[in-house]
């Protein structure tokens, strides 16, 4: 760029006006030069270049000092951008930079003369984040920890985020359960020990990490979830015997646990009990675990109410859970062999007995006719005349 003027004993010419981007991030640094061409009577002039930067309000930021000297000159200078103040919208900044030229001939040879020489544009954009996760466990069961780490850099350069402070929050069922602010280390990393118990429901949780209104940084918010499950039951068969013959009984032992860091009892909890066949219910009770998980279930066929011979059978044993326990049932089947339920052999019992009964009478009955009978064809000695 080439501007010249002259006068009586004043002239100048701005050879070079540049700087070294067109885009700048917001902890880098404005490299300006310059060179003109400057002549002025200083015994009766007064004449000086100067740099200036402004915002898009058309507020100065920063400014070089006066340069008054007489002749050729190349200058340069450095604009630390953190400490200009600038304000952003959108995430970026404009500056203008200008080159300022300032006139004034002391003799009263009229006012002063200043103006702008020359004119550069310049953009400063905040820097976009990342976060990266390492050891998180997207699904935990109630009781379990996890702990996990963060880590936050840029994507323009690939830099960590050092000493930059981000808010974290749970959020389950739109209800903040947690929430702190955390500053990155020198590698850019945060670490957490999040609990199911302490920290996060079960369900959906929103683990949130953001930043916001940092001068260097973008707004940025990270979200992930995590889903805590209910703790699951296992169960071990200890005693089953699926092959039965009428006059024995069912009898199962069933031992109920679960895992929370070690192996724990199912500790007095109600089992539902569940016989049936051909969809058709025989047998419903409940049953409770001791203090050691285990369950004894001992079941007459007895109980049953039907006439077949020979059956199978399945049998059903229901644990329905807690808040914290997951729902869980065993189905086992067994088979009762020449099988004769109690009430069919109480009615035999009973016809037999009916029946010997009717049989008795009738036979006392027949015994005693036969006996009048007999009675009746003889006479009684006194009643007996004898003739000679």
């Amino acid at each position: 760029m080439l501007i010249t003027k002259s006068a009586k004993s004043f002239s100048f010419d701005v050879f070079v006006f540049t700087s070294d981007k067109e885009i700048y991030y917001p902890n880098e640094n404005i490299n300006i030069n310059a060179s003109w061409d400057l002549i002025y009577d200083p015994d009766n002039e007064v004449s000086y270049f100067q740099v200036q930067i402004f915002n898009r309000f058309d507020e100065i930021l920063w400014n070089s000092s006066q340069h008054h000297e007489i002749g050729y000159s190349e200058k340069n200078w450095t604009a630390n951008i953190e400490f200009l103040n600038i304000t952003f919208s959108n995430d970026t900044s404009t500056l203008f930079i200008k080159l300022y030229h300032f006139y004034i001939d002391q003799n009263g040879g009229g006012g002063p003369v200043h103006s702008f020489r020359a004119v550069l544009i310049v953009n400063v954009l905040k820097r976009n984040v990342m976060c990266q996760l390492i050891n998180f466990r997207s699904v935990l069961k109630y009781g379990e920890y996890n702990f996990f780490t963060a880590k936050f850099y840029s994507t323009d350069n690939n830099s960590y985020l050092f000493n930059e402070t981000f808010h974290f929050e749970i959020i389950s069922n739109k209800k903040i359960l947690y929430h702190n602010n955390f500053t990155t280390n020198e590698s850019g990393e945060i670490s957490f020990n999040i609990s199911t118990i302490s920290h996060l429901n079960l369900g959906e949780n929103d683990i949130i990490f953001s930043i916001r209104n940092n001068l260097l940084y973008n707004n940025a918010t990270f979200s992930y979830e995590i889903f805590v499950e209910k703790l699951a039951i296992f169960i071990e068969i200890m005693r089953f015997d699926n092959n039965l013959e009428n006059d024995r009984l069912i009898s199962i032992k069933l031992y109920f646990y679960y895992f929370n860091q070690s192996i724990k009892p199912l500790k007095n909890q109600i089992l539902k009990t569940i016989i049936y066949n051909d969809l058709t219910l025989e047998y419903e009770d409940d049953f409770k675990t001791n203090q050691s998980g285990f369950v004894d279930i001992n079941i007459s066929p007895n109980s049953f109410r039907f006439k077949e011979n020979e059956k199978w059978f399945y049998v059903d044993i229901v644990f329905n859970g807690t808040k914290y326990l997951e729902n869980k049932t065993i189905t086992l089947n067994f088979k009762i062999q020449n099988f004769l339920s109690q009430e069919v052999s109480n009615l035999f019992l009973t016809a037999n007995i009916f029946l010997f009964s009717i049989l008795i009478i009738l036979f006392t009955s027949i015994c005693m006719k036969v006996n009048i009978k007999k009675r009746t064809k003889f006479k009684l000695i006194r009643d007996l005349t004898f003739k000679f």
